[in-house]
């Protein structure tokens, strides 16, 4: 939020819309199941994981305070998602499905949101 009002960044247009998303998607998976909750926790996070890699990329050297942020945030996604496999998330039979949709949402709202 200090980077944002820092830089004079407007966040995406459409935050109330992704929150009222993200509450409808861990409220769906609950219902197909902890496999499926901790799946959808784990293809969330690692489609997260790369966008913040892919933003690390575009930084410049004179942005380390930035790069340190994001790491840090970056290292709380990945260990997110070890905790979803760990406590039963797998890609195995119908949930492989469930993974690809979840992911390529995830990459379509983060491409939006960059956008508007």
């Amino acid at each position: 939020e200090k980077e944002i009002q820092k830089r004079k960044i407007k966040p995406t247009y459409l935050l109330p819309l992704w929150d009222v998303m993200s509450v409808a998607l861990g409220f769906g998976s609950a219902l197909l199941g902890k496999k499926a909750t901790m799946l959808c926790t784990a293809s969330v996070e690692e489609v997260i994981d790369e966008h913040y890699k892919n933003q690390l990329k575009k930084l410049g050297n004179d942005e380390k305070s930035l790069k340190k942020k994001i790491e840090k945030f970056k290292e709380d996604e990945i260990n997110h998602k070890n905790i979803a496999y760990e406590s039963g998330a797998t890609t195995k039979g119908f949930y492989s499905i469930m993974d690809k949709i979840i992911r390529t949402g995830s990459k379509i709202a983060i491409t939006i949101s960059e956008k508007i």
